[in-house]
C-alpha cells in the first residue's frame, strides 16, 4: 500500500512546492510596471515549471489529464459543459429577472483600472490553465485514491479557499469547483475543466465589464 501512494504524494507534494515558490514570488519586488504583468509573469512561470515536471515524471503527464488519447473527450466535454452551464446560469438570471432581483449584480466581479486586454488575457487564459494544472492536474489524482466523493469535495473546498475574500462567499468559485472536478472525472482529461473554466471567466468578467460600461 505504501508503494502505491508514494508516487501520486511525491507528485504532488513536488508540485505544490512549484506552485508555492511561484506564488511567494509575488511577495518580492519584480521588474514589471504594474502588479497584472507581475502576476502574469508569475502564472506562465507556474504552467511551465509544472508542465516540465510532470514530463519528466514517468506517468506525470497521463496521471495530469494530458494524455493525447484523452484530449478529445476533454475538448467534447469541455464545449458541451460549458453550453449546459451557460443555460443553466441564463434560466437562473431569467428566473430572478422574474422576481424583479438584479442576477447581473450576482454574478458581477471586480475589474482593475489596468489594461482589459492584459487583464482577460491573464484571467480568462493563463490563470485557469496555472489553476487546473495544480488543482485539477495533481491535487485531484492524489485525493482520487481516496475515493470520488474526497477527491470532489477536497480539491473544490480548497480550490474555493485559495479565491477566498474577506468581503463575500466565494460561491461562484465552489460551484465551479465541483464542475471543474465532475468533469476531468467525466473526461479523464485537464482540457475539459480548462475550457470550462476558460469560457466562464470570460463570461464573467464580460458581464461585469457590460456592468461597468467600460471598454478594452
Amino acid at each position: 500500500m505504501t508503494g502505491t501512494l508514494s508516487k501520486p504524494l511525491n507528485i504532488f507534494l513536488t508540485g505544490t512546492i512549484i506552485v508555492f515558490i511561484c506564488e511567494s514570488a509575488a511577495l518580492f519586488p519584480l521588474p514589471f510596471d504594474s502588479p497584472l504583468k507581475a502576476a502574469a509573469a508569475i502564472r506562465l512561470t507556474q504552467i511551465l515549471l509544472l508542465g516540465v515536471f510532470l514530463y519528466l515524471t514517468p506517468g506525470g503527464l497521463r496521471s495530469a489529464g494530458l494524455s493525447r488519447s484523452a484530449a478529445g473527450s476533454g475538448i467534447k466535454t469541455g464545449l458541451l459543459w460549458s453550453s449546459g452551464f451557460g443555460a443553466i446560469v441564463l434560466l437562473a438570471g431569467v428566473f430572478l429577472f422574474c422576481l424583479n432581483i438584479d442576477f447581473l449584480s450576482l454574478v458581477r466581479c471586480h475589474l482593475p483600472n489596468q489594461s482589459m486586454a492584459l487583464f482577460f488575457l491573464t484571467g480568462a487564459i493563463v490563470s485557469p490553465i496555472a489553476e487546473e494544472v495544480y488543482f485539477r492536474g495533481l491535487l485531484y489524482p492524489f485525493l482520487r485514491q481516496y475515493g470520488l466523493l474526497t477527491a470532489v469535495l477536497i480539491s473544490s473546498f480548497v480550490f474555493a479557499l485559495f479565491h477566498f475574500q474577506t468581503d463575500s462567499l466565494p460561491v461562484i468559485q465552489i460551484i465551479g469547483g465541483l464542475v471543474f472536478a465532475l468533469s476531468f472525472e467525466r473526461s479523464k482529461s485537464l482540457l475539459a475543466p480548462v475550457i470550462i473554466h476558460m469560457l466562464g471567466n470570460t463570461a464573467l468578467f464580460s458581464i461585469s465589464l457590460a456592468n461597468e460600461g467600460l471598454s478594452f
